[in-house]
């Protein structure tokens, strides 16, 4: 027979009861760091992304851009932000897993609570549509015919760009002089000024300024289908390289299981929602979901493998 409770037990259990509050959250507006300037493609999807998951959470995700040192400035302020899920951070592979090999930072892929992996795309290499080659081979001839006059742009040492044209470079055995800018759209500025000779892109720039730019090559396994006509580096005579950028959401370590997961749970419907994914239609940008959980195997598996191609391509860590 179950004793009931004495007053004093009942009066207890209420006390501790009405002291222990409710976890709200979000508690107030979201900021969603993008650790690249305005304009390039993560700080579009970021901004496309940040619309739908303010319906799910309900309060607003405000972007914020902080560029510079290839991503790192903005996924340190992200790693550095109070854990409490108001702070995420729209970061992309170099930021997550190629800076913290080459260089010593303040942060590494263990100061981060994978949330989802919003997108993945293979990269594809740019030139000026007035640019006088256009395969790889032709490429290959101008560096031979005019030595140290073929430069590339990237958005930091240690970007995905830049390691993708420094391991392209050394594998072809052609010279070619790194020019790191802080962002997608100064590369972008660079390119059509005749600053530089070339860069390595999403297949979004392409199709944004089909009118003033023209790609060489994909680095990808296959052809892309959107652009059947674009060899492979591999179909060209090139060392078969392969190269996306992928990007997804991360908070400070430490954030509460239960913020983890109403994010999380607002990622997964932001990516399936019709206009975010009309949108990424529109940048031709997969989308490629991934849990918090999966994610994070993720990041660890290319955190490891980019440190092997940055010393296989003698980029040095600093």
């Amino acid at each position: 027979m179950i004793k009931p409770l004495s007053a004093a037990t009942a009066i207890l259990i209420a006390f501790i009861g009405w002291h222990v509050p409710a976890i709200a959250f979000p508690e107030r507006p979201l900021n969603l760091v993008v650790p690249f300037g305005p304009g390039g493609s993560t700080d579009l999807i970021a901004r496309a992304l940040a619309i739908e998951m303010s319906k799910t959470l309900g309060q607003q995700v405000v972007v914020l851009n902080k560029a510079g040192a290839g991503g790192a400035i903005g996924a340190a302020d992200v790693a550095n932000a109070k854990a409490d899920g108001h702070t995420l951070g729209m970061l992309p592979v170099g930021p997550l897993t190629t800076q913290p090999n080459l260089r010593k930072l303040s942060y590494s892929p263990a100061s981060f609570e994978p949330i989802c992996r919003v997108y993945s795309n293979p990269q594809v290499l740019l030139v000026r549509k007035d640019a006088p080659f256009k395969s790889l081979q032709d490429l290959v001839a101008a560096a031979k015919r005019d030595p140290g006059k073929i430069n590339y742009a990237s958005t930091g040492a240690g970007s995905v760009p830049h390691l993708a044209l420094a391991a392209l470079t050394k594998g072809l055995g052609m010279a070619a002089v790194h020019v790191p800018y802080k962002g997608e759209t100064e590369m972008l500025q660079g390119l059509l000024g005749g600053d530089i000779t070339m860069f390595v892109g999403h297949p979004t720039l392409l199709s944004v300024h089909a009118q003033s730019m023209r790609a060489i090559a994909v680095m990808a396994p296959g052809r892309l289908k959107e652009y059947p006509e674009l060899p492979t580096l591999g179909e060209q005579g090139g060392p078969p390289l392969h190269f996306e950028v992928w990007g997804g959401l991360v908070v400070a370590k430490g954030t509460p299981a239960a913020t983890i997961a109403a994010l999380e749970q607002a990622c997964r419907v932001g990516t399936s929602a019709e206009a975010f994914r009309k949108q990424l239609d529109t940048l031709n940008t997969p989308i490629n979901f991934m849990d918090g959980k999966t994610f994070g195997t993720f990041i660890n598996t290319e955190f490891d493998r980019n440190g092997r191609l940055l010393r296989e391509s003698g980029i040095q860590p600093e």
